[in-house]
């Protein structure tokens, strides 16, 4: 795993991005500030409980939200270009050719009455000019780079005959179709079993090192990230509250929802089942209402630290946590560590 770059201009670099929902009881706040760069050859995940904003974030850069309802501000530079703003006709352009993504049900995300070469050849014929026959060969050859056999053949299934890791396999495909230079993976294995998680997994992963690009994964499961990132950025009510280097973030992690995050992890060599341990953490209450969020730190609420009148009250900045972590590790607390400053 290579490490982040600590010069050079960033492939994408995301800047104070906000995005709410009109709604009939209001403003829903659902991102709330969030800046991250992501770097050629380089991994960032982004972690977060379901509703913490991972997923929103991503769709809003490529203008992939309803704006009858969704308000984007802030600000995503992509290849020089600012995105945030730019017309349909404009980040189409982006889409694919610059930025690729997968979401996370490819059942739902294919097209049911559609072979396989026709929806890869969308993609193809999105961005350039190419032959039917120009096609066939070009779809064929991305089926075989993402492991895929017998790809001649299964151009011409539908996705319902293919298993749920090879209709993932075929999001990848057309994804890559375009020759991107991020590829936002948003949730990619979570509709899988742990197998074929693991297979997709590896093949990103490998992808990434023959293309050079840089990756962005989106995940609730921090045991995913620790083989596959680089860096990690932690999510809760649409606000990066902790950031760092994979394993400074692993070995030594800061904001008390990235330790019960961690926490929640099961050992793996461990014998006992589930019901018999008591060294797994559950974190009590539930993320907050984005229409109705607390003041303060968006976490006490449910902060096993003990909240404080300032936690009720103060928005802790993302800040460098010590010298000694470095300055790719920052967190939004006032009480790093769990200790009361």
């Amino acid at each position: 795993m290579s490490s982040p770059p600590t010069d050079g201009a960033p492939l994408l670099s995301v800047r104070d991005l906000q995005v709410s929902f009109r709604t009939r009881r209001g403003p829903a706040r659902v991102v709330n500030g969030l800046s991250f760069d992501v770097h050629a050859g380089c991994t960032l995940a982004v972690v977060g409980e379901s509703g913490s904003g991972k997923s929103v974030s991503s769709l809003a850069l490529l203008g992939l939200l309803p704006d009858a309802v969704a308000e984007v501000r802030g600000s995503a530079v992509f290849g020089g270009d600012e995105l945030i703003g730019r017309t349909e006709e404009q980040l189409r352009r982006v889409r694919g050719a610059g930025i690729g993504m997968v979401f996370q049900d490819p059942m739902t995300s294919l097209n049911p009455v559609l072979t396989v070469e026709r929806q890869i050849g969308e993609a193809l014929r999105a961005h350039e000019k190419v032959s039917d026959e120009g096609v066939r060969s070009r779809a064929a050859e991305l089926l075989t780079e993402v492991g895929i056999p017998d790809a001649a053949s299964r151009l011409r299934a539908f996705p319902h005959q293919l298993s749920g890791g090879m209709r993932q396999r075929v999001m990848i495909a057309i994804a890559l179709a375009g020759n991107p230079r991020v590829l936002i993976a948003d949730e990619a294995t979570t509709a899988l079993d742990v197998t074929v998680q693991a297979q997709i997994i590896e093949l990103v992963a490998r992808l990434q090192e023959e293309h050079g690009m840089g990756v962005v994964w989106i995940t609730h499961d921090l045991g995913v990230v620790a083989g596959i990132a680089d860096h990690v950025l932690v999510m809760y009510a649409g606000r990066c509250v902790e950031e760092g280097a994979v394993d400074d973030l692993f070995d030594r992690p800061e904001h008390p929802y990235t330790r019960g995050l961690l926490g929640a992890l099961p050992v793996v060599d461990d014998p006992r089942p589930a019901r018999e341990r008591d060294d797994l953490v559950t974190m009590p209450g539930l993320p907050p209402d984005p229409v109705d969020l607390p003041a303060g730190c968006a976490f006490h609420p449910r902060c096993p630290v003990r909240a404080d009148a300032r936690c009720a009250t103060e928005v802790p900045p993302l800040a460098a946590v010590s010298a000694d972590h470095g300055e790719a590790h920052r967190v939004a607390t006032f009480y790093a560590g769990g200790d009361r400053a």
